[in-house]
């Protein structure tokens, strides 16, 4: 990472490294244990391209389910911006599940900070990738 990124995009890559660990299985910590030291969970939203909203614990159970589904997660980093109390990610992404079949998409993340530098809020707009 470059040295001049802020404390807020650190946290931001943090929270996609650890899921990636969780989903790899090369961590053996729990969604709470991994995330929850990053985010504010009784503030908590994660937004999604069709509108959906989780609290927390909704969340926890879609990752879990993910998870379960995933053999492998990679993402690439492509940049990281910042306006205000918001950091953006743009994400290639591929996971390979557990039948062999692999999906991919182009992700923006959007993270929302409360002042103590906790994430609020996760929103995630996913373009998929057409196959080849």
């Amino acid at each position: 990472m470059p040295e001049e990124m802020s404390e807020r995009a650190r946290r931001a890559i943090a929270y996609g490294d650890r899921m990636a660990a969780i989903v790899n299985r090369t961590s053996g910590e729990t969604w709470d244990e991994a995330l929850l030291p990053l985010i504010d969970a009784s503030r908590f939203v994660r937004r999604g391209n069709e509108r959906t909203e989780m609290d927390w614990p909704a969340y926890c159970a879609m990752l879990e389910q993910w998870a379960g589904h995933s053999g492998k997660y990679e993402k690439t980093l492509h940049r990281v911006s910042e306006a205000g109390n918001l950091v953006y990610l743009d994400l290639d992404e591929r996971a390979t599940h557990q039948d062999g079949s692999v999906g991919s998409l182009r992700s923006i993340s959007i993270y929302e900070f409360d002042d103590a530098d906790r994430i609020v809020a996760v929103d995630v707009i996913m373009g998929f990738h057409q196959p080849s």
